[in-house]
């Protein structure tokens, strides 16, 4: 069988728990049709939750017509499955660092991810975890298989020093 570029990792099931009428947890959703989307670096994301305003009510549901984006809501946090795919050998493209104001928490679900920053470069294998506050990074996989990693991200605010 032929695998397509939405297939480098499979569809993850988002199961989320919520309240009965008598107040009593139970699941009120269980969904492998989460948004799914490539972009055009061959990034696929699977949008496991948005939570557009903090703090968070008890019937926050992400609403189906919200798109995917790079960037953490305003107010929010985002959670997110991320799959780049192997390294194809025609070599690399200069790094793309890049930032944004906000927390990004990645940990790897399989294969290798090589975190490019200003000054030296961290590679992350299964269950490693980093967390990158508002810094220049890239990410790189160099392998010949997929990376795929769980990917939160929190906006932050910038304080002004004290006078």
């Amino acid at each position: 069988m032929q695998r397509t570029d939405l297939d480098l990792w499979p569809s993850a099931r988002r199961v989320i728990v919520g309240s009965n009428g008598t107040g009593a947890s139970t699941v009120v959703a269980d969904e492998r049709d989460m948004p799914r989307t490539k972009l055009p670096s061959g990034i696929e994301l699977q949008e496991v939750w948005q939570q557009r305003h903090l703090p968070a009510a008890p019937d926050d549901r992400p609403a189906p017509e919200w798109t995917l984006g790079p960037d953490a809501p305003a107010d929010g946090v985002v959670v997110r499955i991320l799959t780049v795919p192997a390294a194809n050998g025609a070599g690399l493209a200069e790094p793309d660092l890049h930032t944004d104001p906000s927390l990004h928490v990645i940990t790897m679900l399989s294969g290798e991810l090589v975190v490019l920053l200003e000054d030296g470069e961290v590679t992350l294998g299964i269950g490693d975890s980093v967390v990158l506050r508002d810094s220049m990074h890239d990410l790189r996989n160099l392998q010949p298989r997929p990376a795929t990693f769980v990917y939160t991200s929190v906006p932050l605010t910038k304080t002004e020093p004290d006078h």
